[in-house]
């Protein structure tokens, strides 16, 4: 019997990897993330060349627009791919599928010609790919990533799986009529391949992945660098821009309470449980009002004239999301709340160019709020909540099945709006999520005495801070991604 031969010693010397995503340069979680870990590995000497829709020139990597699944080409396919009814009633089936078919193998070709053509030129050892791999979005990048994986059995391919296309609220949008089309996802998405490895950021997505598909992900949690300089705003100017787009009154000034809920206009974000939220805490005004030293950290002086003012800071997504947006924004007008948006003026802090002031960045935003309320039905992992504690802002958030298996113990203080199966649901709106009563009074008043209780704040904040940071440091989380990077690129 032949004896098994030893593992292969990894290479140790850094490798240039090319890190791919539909877009890398927006306000997302995952393009978030790709840009954390970039800064993190350029800072310890590795090559890093970027993939993706929206790679500015001046930046070293590969610009491909068809990599976008915003464009109107991808949401075209997309609709004739999972809402065929109203695209091509008319037609046959089997020759609309053949159609499809042709359509999304002759749309791969150019971009894996290109992407191998970068990866040759630049000598990548590696490709990290991030949830092309998983959510069939831009079925044609899907095909040119699986079949580029398959040729060039040399090549190390990390595939990062943020989100799963069959979990959560979003799982409905992949359902398919076409027997053939649905049989090619099954075949591309989250693939079992020889030169691979499958990565997943929570334990219950990596359980999700081996009952579906027999593959054994790897968790790696997202991570953060702690210790990064707070991006730094003109907290008035940002205040006075904010656009209204709930609510009368003048801008929003020094003496209002901001509460952020700064994740992506997304139905699984669950941003009417914020709305109940604000709307609750601005009829406990007359709390506020009596501080005797001022509110939140800022030690705002609320006044009559003050609001409770509900902000949106992302634009990301929204043109996928318009009518839960549209849901939202009639649910918080019948609420009475103030709801203003930053999402025309924000833009990912890597885009920001110090002295615009017409834009400002991502995470300088966190300054201008009082408090987080984040309260996700479903999520991956939760990025916001990880800046949210980087920031030293108090949380307030819905206890999601991730943060319950996963991040509980590493969050020691925060105000719990119960957990998905403690909801109800509105009978308007399309059946928005309701807050339970009790609970969310519980949640009033421990947010009322974080907010005057400036010792508390503090103390709350910056454990936080030193607790979360042992899971999420992107100085262990980068350490991981090379030991990944080194094991895949080693000769197999």
């Amino acid at each position: 019997m032949a004896r098994p031969m030893p593992d292969p010693e990894p290479f140790t010397a850094p490798l240039a990897t090319l890190q791919v995503h539909f877009d890398l340069f927006a306000t997302d979680g995952v393009s978030l993330q790709a840009q954390e870990l970039t800064r993190a590995l350029t800072r310890l000497g590795w090559p890093v060349h970027l993939c993706a829709s929206d790679v500015p020139p001046e930046t070293p990597g590969l610009a491909l627009p068809e990599l976008s699944y915003r464009s109107a080409e991808a949401l075209a396919l997309r609709r004739r791919i999972f809402a065929p009814a109203s695209y091509e009633p008319a037609r046959d089936r089997r020759s609309v599928e053949s159609d499809l078919l042709e359509d999304i193998a002759a749309r791969a070709v150019p971009i894996r010609r290109r992407v191998e053509q970068h990866v040759r030129e630049h000598d990548i050892r590696v490709l990290h790919i991030r949830n092309l791999m998983s959510l069939p979005y831009n079925l044609p990048a899907t095909l040119a990533f699986y079949e580029l994986a398959l040729a060039r059995p040399e090549l190390g391919f990390v595939f990062q799986h943020h989100d799963l296309y069959w979990e959560g609220p979003n799982a409905r949008n992949f359902h398919t009529p076409y027997r053939r089309v649905a049989e090619l996802i099954s075949r591309i998405v989250c693939p079992d391949l020889a030169n691979a490895m499958n990565v997943v950021i929570n334990p219950i997505a990596a359980e999700e992945l081996r009952a579906r598909t027999g593959i054994e992900g790897v968790v790696v949690p997202d991570g953060f660098d702690f210790e990064r300089e707070k991006s730094s705003i003109d907290e008035h100017r940002f205040r006075h821009d904010l656009e209204i787009l709930v609510g009368d009154g003048p801008s929003v000034s020094a003496e209002d309470i901001v509460v952020a809920m700064p994740a992506r206009v997304a139905i699984n974000k669950a941003i009417e449980l914020a709305i109940q939220f604000v709307g609750a805490l601005e009829k406990r005004r007359a709390v506020l009002e009596s501080a005797p030293d001022g509110v939140g950290s800022r030690r705002r002086r609320f006044s009559k004239e003050s609001r409770v003012v509900l902000l949106l800071p992302q634009g990301a997504g929204l043109d996928e999301n318009v009518d839960y947006f549209a849901r939202l924004l009639a649910y918080a007008r019948q609420s009475g709340i103030t709801l203003a948006y930053a999402g025309n003026a924000v833009v990912a802090d890597r885009q920001y160019v110090p002295g615009d002031t017409e834009h400002y960045p991502f995470y300088g935003t966190y300054q201008a709020a009082d408090i987080v309320c984040y309260p996700p039905e479903h999520e991956g992992f939760g990025n916001q909540l990880i800046e949210s504690v980087w920031a030293r802002r108090p949380l307030v958030l819905l206890e999601y099945p991730v943060f319950k298996r996963y991040l509980r113990d590493h969050v020691p203080h925060y105000i719990s709006l119960g957990d998905v199966d403690q909801l109800g649901q509105l009978p308007d709106f399309g059946g928005l999520h309701l807050l339970d009563e009790k609970i969310l009074d519980a949640a009033l008043d421990r947010t009322l005495t974080v907010l005057e209780d400036h010792g508390l704040e503090a103390r709350w904040t910056e454990e936080n801070a030193k607790v979360l940071r042992e899971l999420c440091g992107m100085d262990a989380v980068v350490d991981r991604y090379i030991d990944l990077y080194q094991s895949a690129a080693s000769p197999r």
